[in-house]
């Protein structure tokens, strides 16, 4: 059983080779044509040099000995081998470093454009993804360069080592198989050790994430403020030792099995080196081999040796740790998504259309239960209100509206039409949302309200009209650049508060003109008259406009058509705000226990009786 599993394992490992250097041959077919060839040149110097040496050698031997030998040849040969390695270096040093700039972009490409095909959220969002992909993100700079980098010096050791056993059989035909017998069990060793240290560098991700974070707390401008107030410092370097501590005992066990379990076995390949130099040291002494000879076997035999190791170090690179990133890496291109672009998309409505949940239930992919038998219709141009507690299903709604995630059960109705028919891209884009979890990108402003519709990125007039019913426009105004200031602390632009980023998203979403507009806790982060403001805005705006509005102030909802009650991931009420008041059940509730917040300050500055 274990050794179907080893072939299994070392099946699939050539499978991944041969597509993780297809990647490399298609990011850079010229650099990495040329680059391969250069590198069997420089493998092959070695051993003509070798060779060279011996019969330069044997040549000085024979003239001593009144022979005839045509030293200068030689010497000019040997020269001009010398002088090809030194030209093809810095070439091959060139083509290296162009090669992997085009294969990191190209691997990057790739893992974007799979990305796209991910229409849902499914992957991003599922746990047992996460430990990969942010595998696939961190190493992604760096593992394709190694990789190309790795199997060029492969294709250099191999073809080193095959000319120096070409010479070596001169003297022999078993002094290169001694030698690489010795060598065999050495790369088995290495080779598992490696991959038992990716392994080990994979199991320890989390905790390598928790040190991140736990930093980027202590020092980021973002959590200043609270970390100093409230005295963190100390207990998150408590917090990144911890994990540090799990990590590095993890990685240091691997680093120890790497350094001390291969010891004996690279004994035994020096031995077998040692065994022919032995060999080729008593011939000598017996007078059957000369000078030359010995040359190459003190020379040869060490080189190879040297190559043999080479070889092992970068073959357990390859099969420990490059391969297995490009095996997540050819994983992640080949999940299927579960969120599919239809075959035949049927065409939507030319006009708003109406919006129908029928009987919706569904789960997430970890079985939590979000939403069950959820049923209501949204008219063309309704502005209807989600509220709710905290975990009610109001957010799962709007992902489902957007076909971030197929229902488990039920149909989305838009147009009459199941929107799993229904082309998603074009659906998208007749969509316009403020998200709680808004992008804050380091972009400049006029690129950061234009991403919702990048084909009108152009369109000033449609820009600065988003600015101003945001309420942004005076922000821009005090700007340095007005709307070509870069924002965001990356690339020392300028920062906002959160309330002017929340205003952005808003511009951002009003940008796109859509015909529907989702605003997922659109003023979370503005001052009560700010938040007045929009309101009256959008109030003005979601006319003729399909509007879903998800929001923990109530007193804000009152500019809808229609109140939706979920409780549990139900729906649980319907109504007006006057009806819902009227009918005295969940909404009434949560009105009065707002209100009664509101009114406690109020109540706090009345005078007392009789003062």
């Amino acid at each position: 059983m274990a050794a179907k599993t080893r072939r299994s394992e070392l099946r699939k490992q050539q499978q991944v080779l041969f597509r993780s250097t297809l990647e490399l041959w298609r990011a850079a077919r010229l650099e990495v044509g040329l680059y391969a060839l250069l590198q069997v040149v420089q493998g092959v110097i070695p051993a003509a040099t070798l060779y060279l040496t011996k019969l330069t050698v044997d040549g000085v031997v024979a003239l001593a000995q009144g022979q005839e030998a045509s030293i200068g040849e030689l010497t000019f040969l040997w020269v001009l081998a010398l002088a090809v390695g030194a030209v093809v270096a810095p070439v091959a040093q060139v083509l290296q470093g162009n090669a992997s700039d085009k294969c990191t972009a190209h691997i990057n490409l790739r893992l974007m454009d799979k990305s796209r095909d991910l229409a849902g959220l499914e992957v991003l969002e599922d746990a047992r993804f996460y430990d990969d992909l942010n595998v696939l993100q961190s190493q992604a700079p760096y593992r394709p360069m190694n990789l190309l980098v790795t199997l060029a010096y492969l294709l250099r050791g191999f073809t080193t080592l095959l000319s120096l056993a070409a010479v070596l059989l001169a003297l022999g035909w078993w002094v290169p198989l001694l030698v690489l017998a010795g060598s065999l069990p050495q790369a088995l060793v290495t080779y598992r050790l490696r991959r038992a240290g990716w392994n080990a560098m994979v199991q320890s991700t989390p905790e390598a994430r928790a040190m991140a974070y736990d930093q980027r707390v202590a020092l980021s401008h973002a959590f200043a403020h609270e970390v100093r107030l409230y005295g963190l410092l100390e207990w998150l370097q408590g917090r990144y030792l911890q994990s540090f501590q799990a990590y590095h005992r993890t990685l240091r066990k691997s680093r120890n099995d790497q350094a001390f379990k291969v010891l004996p076995h690279t004994l035994l390949s020096i031995a077998g080196g040692g065994s022919a130099f032995a060999w080729t040291a008593w011939q000598a002494q017996q007078g059957n081999l000369g000078v030359g000879a010995l040359v190459v076997v003190v020379q040869g035999l060490a080189r190879a040796q040297s190559t043999v190791l080479e070889i092992i170090d970068m073959f357990g690179l390859l099969a420990g740790q490059h391969l297995a990133f490009f095996e997540k890496y050819l994983d992640f291109l080949a999940v299927e998504p579960q969120v599919r672009h239809p075959e035949r998309p049927r065409p939507l409505p030319a006009l708003t259309p109406e919006i129908a949940f029928e009987n919706v239930s569904f789960r997430y992919p970890d079985g939590r239960a979000a939403l069950e038998g959820v049923s209501f219709r949204v008219r063309p141009g309704e502005t209807v209100a989600l509220v709710g507690e905290n975990g009610a299903g109001k957010t799962t709604l709007v992902k489902l509206l957007l076909r971030f995630y197929d229902v488990s059960e039920g149909r989305v109705l838009v147009g009459g039409i199941d929107l799993r028919e229904l082309d998603l891209r074009e659906w998208r884009r007749r969509a316009g949302a403020v998200f709680q979890d808004f992008g804050r990108y380091a972009y400049t402003v006029r690129e950061n309200v234009t991403l919702a519709g990048l084909e009108h990125a152009r369109d000033l007039g449609r820009l600065e009209r988003a600015v101003l019913q945001a309420g942004f426009e005076r922000v821009v105004d005090e700007l340095p650049q007005g709307l070509d200031t870069r924002l965001g602390k990356e690339f020392d632009g300028t920062e906002l508060s959160g309330g002017q980023w929340q205003k952005l998203a808003i511009a951002r979403a009003l940008f796109r003109d859509a015909q529907v507009l989702i605003l997922d806790e659109p003023t979370a982060a503005l001052d009560p008259r700010s938040e007045s403001a929009i309101y009256e805005r959008f109030a003005a705006m979601a006319r003729g406009r399909t509007t879903l509005l998800i929001t923990h102030r109530l007193a804000s909802v009152r500019m809808a058509d229609r109140i939706l009650v979920l409780k549990q991931g139900r729906l649980i009420e319907e109504g007006s705000h006057e009806q819902l008041m009227a009918l005295g059940g969940e909404y009434a509730e949560l009105w009065r226990m707002q209100a009664e917040k509101y009114a406690e300050p109020a109540e706090l500055a009345r005078p007392a009786a009789g003062s």
